[in-house]
């Protein structure tokens, strides 16, 4: 009951500070780019054409990166590629647990060895999600493998408990609702925790087609009614998130959380590492180092009057990107 009512103070106080747009002393989410390179290739993905190196991180520059870190940061070992590549993934994960962080990972779920599954639930990674934009590979653009399928069922069955959490995440395309409403209930099925929805980023491929405003608005109505309806929690950054009384409050204030796109929700406590230890305010955005970790301090970094510029215009940088902004930029 003491950890339920510090969480909810803890959600009180992060609330009242973003409505002030009070920035924390670190960030509370650190996501390292441990290897860019994939088993899969996505035409929506824009790793090919961001001007980065398609390689792992090296071991040392890894552990210089954590060992940077204050102990509590939620880490996700994620960047532009297949996280479960990388030769010691695991190693990784253990030395986070180790130094007190809670450790969270997105995979494509194309696994290259059967006994992968195993592993995975053995290394007490907190959670893990799964990219999923179509059940049957109706969504061209978007992320579907049957063994994919194979894989997430095999793991969500042998998990015990609730450990690791699961999650589905899809983006929605244009024309492409009922493979979300698909995905939803397919999570549901499954016992996933989790479904997360987002919008397309079109920065890299302007072909890409999203709907609009209505007819997001309208996805996520009949969305969030199937949610229901199966018994799974539905977030959906422009709309809703959480669960209870908060997934009420936020649905209240959300526009308010970034002073209506005055500033980015992502930027608030997230910062993104690459592979070479540089610090950039977001995973879209290689080139704007605002620090390297190997060599500075994270607080630093975080605090200084570079970091700090950025967020008050980050529409110099970031153009027309609504991905975590709640109204719709680029129609």
């Amino acid at each position: 009951m003491a950890s339920s009512n510090s969480n909810v103070l803890d959600l009180a106080l992060e609330t009242f500070d973003r409505l002030r747009y009070k920035i924390p002393d670190k960030p509370k989410q650190i996501q390292i780019e441990i290897t860019n390179r994939c088993n899969m290739d996505c035409s929506m993905c824009p790793r090919e054409v961001m001007g980065i190196d398609l390689e792992h991180m090296e071991w040392d520059k890894f552990v210089g990166v954590v060992d940077k870190l204050n102990q509590g940061e939620e880490v996700v070992l994620t960047g532009w590629g297949e996280p479960f590549l990388h030769p010691r993934i695991f190693d990784m994960i253990a030395h986070c647990k180790a130094r007190g962080h809670k450790v969270m990972i997105t995979s494509n779920g194309l696994f290259t060895r059967s006994n992968i599954i195993q592993e995975i639930l053995n290394s007490e990674v907190d959670a893990l999600t799964f990219s999923i934009d179509s059940l049957d590979g109706h969504v061209e653009d978007g992320h579907t493998n049957n063994k994919v399928l194979e894989n997430i069922e095999a793991l969500a069955g042998q998990r015990k408990g609730q450990t690791p959490s699961l999650r589905l995440q899809a983006t929605l395309h244009k024309g492409c609702e009922e493979d979300l409403y698909d995905v939803i209930r397919y999570g549901a099925k499954f016992g996933f925790d989790i479904i997360n929805v987002g919008r397309i980023d079109r920065k890299y491929d302007e072909n890409l087609k999203r709907p609009s405003l209505e007819e997001e608005k309208k996805a996520f109505k009949e969305a969030e009614r199937i949610a229901q309806s199966v018994g799974i929690q539905l977030d959906w950054l422009q709309y809703s998130v959480s669960s209870g009384l908060s997934r009420w409050v936020y649905k209240a204030i959300r526009k308010k959380l970034h002073r209506s796109g005055q500033y980015c929700l992502k930027t608030f406590n997230y910062a993104y590492v690459n592979r070479d230890g540089d610090v950039t305010p977001c995973c879209l955005l290689p080139q704007t180092k605002m620090g390297n970790l190997i060599d500075g301090d994270l607080q630093s970094i975080w605090k200084s009057d570079q970091f700090n510029d950025f967020r008050e215009n980050y529409r110099d940088t970031c153009g027309s990107c609504d991905l975590w902004t709640i109204d719709m930029v680029d129609k």
